[in-house]
């Protein structure tokens, strides 16, 4: 088989008998499920602000009964999740049953408290 000229040399495949490269996690979060083990980790994280960090997903931007902007290490961008009537809803995904949601209704559970619409710092909620 001939090697492609156009090819930058590195195999864009992942073998699954390889050991992950040591610069990028590979994080499982689709589910709800997911998203709530993810926010279990966040909130276990000595640094909850961190992009880099192992947490799969990190909270940016909270608002009680509006709205949450996380950062999702595995997409490498931030995701916003609306509410609506109480229901999340991925603006990402187009779903309201993904990793991103689940993740969101710990942090609207957390934030329970208030009610009021202003946004909430990460130290306003972990304290709470």
């Amino acid at each position: 088989m001939k090697k492609n000229p156009h090819s930058s040399g590195e195999d864009q495949s992942t073998d699954p008998n390889e050991p992950p490269d040591d610069n990028k996690q590979l994080h499982k979060c689709e589910t709800i499920e997911d998203g709530t083990e993810a926010f279990m980790q966040w909130m276990g994280s000595s640094d909850k602000r961190s992009l880099k960090s192992d947490n799969a997903l990190v909270l940016i931007k909270f608002v009680n009964d509006e709205h949450t902007v996380l950062y999702d290490t595995s997409l490498a961008k931030e995701v916003e999740v609306k509410l609506s009537s109480g229901i999340p809803y991925c603006n990402n995904c187009k779903s309201d049953d993904c990793a991103h949601v689940g993740f969101t209704i710990c942090v609207e559970q957390l934030g329970r408290h208030r009610r009021d619409g202003k946004e909430e710092t990460i130290e306003e909620i972990v304290d709470s």
